[in-house]
């Protein structure tokens, strides 16, 4: 499996910082005062974070891939990762997946963890294989497939890239 090469850390970890980690840990006692649950992080705001991190541009469309040669996928740590098709683009995404890099990001404790881990599409070819011989969009009105690829699968086959604990990178696999 070739992982991506010429990974930033530096920079993912910068803009980890100022938008996402910082501006929630400085938030956090202003939630619980109020007995408010917040949302710790958008899938944009993965979407970027990965974006920096294996330096690959985001796409404008949002029925195609997250990035040009990536999929960002995240999860609160344990989770499974959703895969969502759209009736009139779900063949040619799959053929998408099948092609791209795939970024599974977990993370929990108000991002005080987070792992980025790793595979190539072709490792989730028995999920993609499955997934179209299903024959979706059979029923009248459905708009979205939603299919997902569990944590364990994640955990056990995909590679860990990276992981921040209290903000703080401890694993680096470019070291």
């Amino acid at each position: 499996m070739t992982l991506p090469d010429d990974l930033d850390i530096e920079m993912a970890l910068i803009y980890f910082h100022a938008y996402m980690y910082g501006p929630l840990r400085g938030k956090v006692r202003l939630y619980s005062a109020r007995g408010v649950t917040p949302r710790v992080a958008m899938s944009e705001d993965w979407e970027l974070f990965a974006s920096i991190l294996v330096r690959d541009r985001g796409v404008r469309t949002q029925s195609g891939l997250d990035l040009e040669k990536y999929e960002v996928k995240s999860a609160k740590y344990g989770g499974s990762f959703e895969y969502q098709y759209h009736r009139n683009s779900w063949q040619r995404k799959l053929v998408a997946d099948r092609a791209a890099g795939h970024l599974f990001i977990s993370h929990q404790d108000l991002l005080r963890l987070v792992e980025v881990r790793y595979c190539a599409g072709a490792d989730l070819r028995e999920y993609f294989d499955a997934w179209e011989a299903e024959r979706p969009y059979t029923e009248e009105g459905q708009q979205r497939f939603r299919r997902s690829v569990s944590f364990g699968w994640v955990q056990e086959s995909a590679t860990l890239l990276l992981r921040i604990e209290d903000g703080e990178v401890t694993v680096d696999a470019t070291e």
